[in-house]
């Protein structure tokens, strides 16, 4: 960045001058930060989704257009990798997460039709209050209502439930997120993480993304000292994976999550609100 420029100045100037491009229609995305022999360097990403001109290397620069579900992502630079884990799974702000035991199951799929008409990408299951018989009816009724939509289910801990209703994957606690000794390959995975060492753990074994909180107060964790936006930040710069923020979650703090480093929030109870 020169002086006195802004980051989508920059990005505009640095776009046109290195691939010879004007960008039509873009948004920022994460930001994360890189400490390496006491400097530290922020990297602002953007997501471009509209363009004028031919891309080309100016500068000199061997381009080529991947397929990111096959590239081999051991090639990105690992500030990087997050990014081409992001978009390789099409990840979206706003990690959905059901809240039955607050609400009535009518009330629920009401909520559900409205936030797939908001655009809704990613739901994850997860009711530890239901029996299995009456967890199952929820998943086919779930299942129902989107299956002309691309909006992706994950159930929470149980891969036999995700494989036997062809679930799009699962999300593990902490207690399995150590001691499975590998993941579904063929999965989408998310893992809870609460501390360096999970996220460490989640990275080592491959999970698509992680979900890392409390940053507020919640209802789920009355007890649970929140770790706040500083500390998530500091832990989501020391690792490589996709990461949502969860504990306390709405809409307007999707901006702090990107600002903070992660890809967006998980929400269990004012995602359903409105």
């Amino acid at each position: 960045m020169e002086t006195n420029e802004s980051p989508s100045e920059a990005l505009k100037r640095e776009i046109f001058e290195e691939l010879g491009i004007v960008i039509k229609k873009y948004r920022q995305w994460t930001t994360r930060r890189v400490v390496e022999k006491n400097k530290i360097t922020i990297l602002y990403f953007f997501l471009i989704t509209a363009w004028t001109g031919m891309v080309e290397g100016r500068e000199g620069q061997e381009l080529q257009w991947v397929n990111l579900k096959k590239y081999n992502a051991a090639k990105v630079l690992p500030p990087n990798q997050v990014i081409h884990h992001a978009l390789k799974n099409n990840l979206p702000d706003i990690y959905a997460i059901t809240n039955l035991q607050e609400m009535s199951s009518d009330n629920f799929f009401q909520a559900l039709k409205r936030k797939v008409n908001d655009g809704l990408g990613l739901i994850q299951i997860r009711e530890k209050n239901l029996l299995k018989t009456e967890l199952e009816a929820l998943i086919v009724g779930i299942k129902r209502i989107l299956q002309l939509t691309n909006v992706r289910i994950i159930i929470n801990s149980s891969i036999d439930l995700a494989y036997k209703y062809e679930l799009d994957g699962v999300h593990l606690n902490s207690k399995q997120l150590h001691e499975l000794s590998h993941f579904p390959k063929d999965l989408l995975v998310g893992a809870s993480c609460h501390s360096e060492s999970d996220l460490k753990v989640a990275e080592e074994k491959n999970a698509d993304f992680a979900v890392l909180g409390s940053v507020k107060k919640t209802l789920t964790h009355r007890n649970l000292e929140p770790i706040g936006w500083v500390r998530f930040n500091k832990l989501v710069n020391n690792t490589n994976i996709p990461i949502y923020s969860i504990g306390g979650m709405t809409d307007s703090d999707i901006l702090s999550s990107l600002e903070y480093g992660g890809i967006g929030i998980a929400s269990q109870r004012e995602i359903w609100a409105k």
